[in-house]
C-alpha cells in the first residue's frame, strides 16, 4: 500500500506588522534628523567700520550682463555699446573670451545671465547673442 503524505501548510509571514515598523522608523528618523544649512542660506557679512557689502562676489563661472534700453551692455561697471561702434563689440568679445578661458583654467564651464531691460530692443539682444556666440560661451540664462 502506498501512503499518501499529508498536505503541508505553507507558512504565512505576517507582513502588516513589518510595514508598520518600517513606517515608524521612517517617522522617527524624519523627526529626529536635521538638515545642514546650504551655502545659499548663509547671509552676506557686514564689512568693517559699518560698511555693508553692496554686491556679493559673483560666482566664478557665471557673470551677469545687463542690456539697457539704449543698447548698451553693462558688465561689472563697464559699458559696451552694441549698436554703431564695432570696436566696442570686439572689446566685449575679447573680454568674454578672457572670462571663458579663466573659467576653463579653473575647471568650470562659463555661463552668462543676460538680463535685458523691459524696453531693450530685440536687435540689441540679437547682436549680444551673436557676440556671445563668437566668444565660445555656450551656457546662457535669462531671468
Amino acid at each position: 500500500t502506498v501512503r499518501k503524505r499529508a498536505p503541508m501548510d505553507t507558512p504565512e509571514i505576517p507582513i502588516a506588522p513589518m510595514i508598520d515598523c518600517v513606517f515608524l522608523m521612517l517617522v522617527y528618523f524624519m523627526t529626529t534628523s536635521s538638515l545642514d544649512r546650504s551655502e545659499a542660506d548663509l547671509g552676506c557679512p557686514v564689512g568693517q567700520a559699518g560698511l555693508s557689502t553692496v554686491d556679493p562676489i559673483p560666482a566664478v563661472d557665471e557673470q551677469r550682463l545687463a542690456l539697457s534700453s539704449a543698447g548698451i551692455v553693462l558688465w561689472n561697471g563697464s559699458e559696451f555699446p552694441l549698436e554703431g561702434d564695432p570696436g566696442s563689440r570686439t572689446a566685449l568679445v575679447k573680454r568674454l573670451e578672457g572670462f571663458a578661458e579663466t573659467c576653463r583654467l579653473a575647471g568650470s564651464d562659463p555661463s552668462l545671465r543676460i538680463e535685458p531691460e523691459g524696453e531693450a530692443r530685440h536687435q540689441s539682444l540679437v547682436i549680444l547673442l551673436d557676440v556671445v556666440a563668437h566668444s565660445g560661451i555656450k551656457t546662457l540664462h535669462f531671468p
